[in-house]
């Protein structure tokens, strides 16, 4: 038994009541679940964004950034509780576009419920809806264009004339988007030129007016421009003052090295690819999934041919597509940075999941109590799986990170940030919440922070160099820098940070001195815990391999260790990162540990290896190898070492391309050395 679908569907007064009430209960559950703090992802940027009127890393989202400086007004809770909730209304505000979507395309309003409050409960939508980021509001955008597309071209009707208003909102609505995310816009874009195709003469028609409401739509991009000239705390690249640079800012030009990597091969691809079916099917806890994939087999049948080609596209846009134009390495952070993209694709997937359940329903003429019944534990079992991987979230774990640093820095301190991690979390306890009024923050690469040193785009790299050494050089306060070291002299390590040495002329030297108070934050936060959030857990792993490697580097040949050093060692080696710093620690250390010794945490290091480390940390496992046979005067050996090293990270930054130049040119192999400058000059000019 088939049916169709509603061919001329208008929501009544109860339809609205009933998408606000879906809406209402989404919004309630993100405001309970969100973060009262800061978290890490790209919400500490956002909230600081946001706060300040700045300006976010390209392609700047200044749509968000006025939505989020409004909820950061709100009379109550942190500034980041009420950017989170800006988050939370336009993921309530998806849930009720999603069911009106679903009115559109299936008869009843049960299969609608389905379809709001699967994609609402679903595991990664859920995340995004707690926390500053863009994509509950680009998922917003794309159903309400959906909606208003299927009103403009419903399936199994030609037009209505009537709707003569609805091309224009579209065409404002859709600039409007792209001045949130226009790169995961653009990927849907075709697939509404195949929802729209019946009206394709009457957009020519009225191209003019389409075009100039569509520009309309862009102008929060000339607030930004407008507003980077000014003095602001937060703005990312800076003042904007020629096309050429608003092109560059806006196109993401800057980050077309972290788009597309040197290492990524095709066998990325299918990784992600995996990856990618992996978590559709875990985004409505498989038994949803299977009633979607119900729903892509019937599709045409039911919908037609353009309806269904629409929403095919539209599925594989924001995915498929997306992963073959995207050059990521395949390891453990780059997953999580892909995982938010399909958004869109999986609002598809909640409407093929509820015409499969209307299909089933009506296929086995399933009753009103029993089919509500079955949708209401199709719903559960979502809402389960989408509980776990966020209610036993460590979301205030960057607060502590921050916390820890901040409390251990110097007075009148200079601190260097670097990025997301530390920047975000630390930028806004001092900047939102006034903590630690008495320190003074730079962004190393004079990104974000409006008091740069240089102007990141206008600037060569031996001129910033220039610059930060004179900056330094002069500075009367302590010199503090997070996730990055300097060159130009000796440095204390105090492990969450690391202090500029200006009485120690040899960069090399390094005093270790890990102040209590971290130590008691690495035993707590770092040694034991294996966050499920990758990005938590990418730092934690970084922050446990340079905690070994400063351990080992300070370890004392021949002198009893106390319970507690015991302890740590004991479980460092029982993790890839602790035992790989370690090495590198004990190679490094001034009273010569046995090759050995070094050797044998290698092999340790080696058996624990992760499957998706990232290629950086694979090779480092060869780099350290390698020059440790180099020392040992194997030559052959530590060419082997090395080059495998270079083979797994094929990356100009990788530390085993200096140390293959330098056994090369000792050896006086010329040839040799000439093809490795070659490969790597290749590798610079790759994006």
């Amino acid at each position: 038994m088939m049916f169709t679908p509603p061919e001329r569907f208008r929501p009544a007064r109860a339809d609205w009541m009933q998408a606000g009430l879906v809406a209402l209960v989404l919004l309630a559950l993100y405001a309970l679940t969100s973060p009262r703090t800061v978290s890490l992802e790209d919400d500490g940027l956002f909230i600081l964004s946001s706060y300040f009127l700045g300006i976010e890393h390209p392609p700047g989202y200044p749509l968000f950034t006025l939505i989020g400086h409004v909820f950061s007004k709100l009379p109550f809770g942190s500034v980041a509780y009420r950017v989170h909730l800006a988050s939370a209304f336009f993921g309530a505000l998806s849930g009720a576009a999603a069911w009106l979507c679903a009115r559109k395309l299936i008869p009843g309003r049960l299969p609608a419920y389905l379809v709001a409050f699967g994609l609402g409960f679903s595991p990664v939508f859920w995340s995004q809806a707690i926390i500053a980021e863009v994509y509950t509001l680009n998922t917003f955008f794309f159903l309400v264009l959906v909606y208003l597309g299927l009103r403009a071209c419903p399936p199994g009707a030609p037009p209505d004339p009537a709707d003569r208003r609805i091309l224009p909102w579209m065409a404002f609505l859709f600039g409007l988007s792209l001045s949130n995310h226009w790169p995961l816009m653009l990927l849907v874009a075709p697939a509404f030129l195949i929802l729209l195709w019946p009206r394709r003469m009457e957009m020519l028609k009225r191209l003019p007016l389409l075009l100039a409401l569509f520009v309309l739509g862009l102008l929060p991009y000339v607030w930004m421009v407008y507003r980077s000239l000014q003095p602001i705390p937060i703005s990312f690249d800076g003042p904007l003052q020629s096309f050429a640079e608003v092109w560059y800012f806006i196109s993401r030009a800057g980050y077309r090295g972290v788009d597309v990597s040197a290492a990524a091969n095709w066998l990325d691809r299918l990784q992600f690819f995996r990856y990618f079916a992996l978590e559709a099917l875990a985004q409505f806890a498989v038994l949803g999934t299977l009633i979607a994939g119900v729903g892509v087999w019937l599709q045409r049948r039911i919908l037609g041919d353009r309806i269904a080609a629409f929403l095919v596209a539209a599925f594989l846009g924001p995915s498929a597509v997306l992963l073959l134009l995207l050059g990521f390495d395949y390891d453990s952070v780059s997953k999580h940075v892909f995982q938010v993209y399909p958004l869109p694709a999986y609002a598809v997937l909640a409407l093929w999941m509820g015409l499969g359940f209307a299909w089933l329903r009506r296929r086995f003429a399933i009753r009103v109590f029993p089919a509500a019944g079955g949708c209401a534990a199709v719903l559960g079992i979502i809402l389960f799986v989408g509980s776990r991987s966020n209610l036993l979230e460590n979301y205030d774990w960057a607060a502590r990170y921050a916390h820890a640093v901040m409390r251990a820095l110097p007075p009148n301190a200079i601190l260097f940030v670097s990025g997301d991690v530390d920047l975000g979390p630390i930028g806004y306890f001092h900047m939102i919440e006034n903590n630690r009024p008495d320190i003074t923050l730079y962004q190393w690469k004079g990104l974000v922070l409006g008091n740069r040193l240089f102007h990141p785009l206008r600037t060569s790299e031996e001129t910033i160099q220039r610059k930060l050494r004179q900056f330094i050089d002069s500075a009367q306060q302590p010199v503090e820098m997070t996730l990055t070291t300097y060159g130009g002299y000796g440095r204390r390590d105090h492990w969450l940070f690391n202090e500029v040495d200006k009485s120690i002329p040899d960069p090399r030297q390094v005093i270790v001195d890990i102040p209590e108070e971290t130590r008691r934050f690495f035993e707590q936060s770092v040694l034991h815990t294996h966050d499920s959030n990758a990005w938590i857990a990418f730092h934690q792993d970084e922050l446990r391999r340079g905690y070994a490697e400063l351990l080992g580097r300070s370890l004392r040949r021949g002198q009893p260790l106390d319970a507690r050093t015991k302890s740590d060692l004991q479980a460092l080696t029982q993790d890839y990162y602790g035992a790989l710093g370690l090495a590198e620690g004990m190679f490094l250390n001034p009273n010569g540990f046995s090759a050995a010794e070094v050797v044998a945490l290698l092999d340790r290091a080696r058996k624990l290896t992760p499957p998706d480390v990232p290629k950086a940390y694979l090779s480092k496992y060869f780099a350290v190898r390698g020059i440790l046979r180099a020392n040992l005067n194997d030559r052959s050996g530590a060419i082997e070492d090395l080059k495998t090293a270079i083979s797994v990270w094929p990356s100009p930054d990788n530390r085993a391309v200096g140390s293959l130049e330098e056994i090369y040119q000792d050896a006086g192999d010329e040839r040799a050395l000439s093809a490795l400058r070659e490969r790597i000059n290749r590798l610079k000019r790759k994006p």
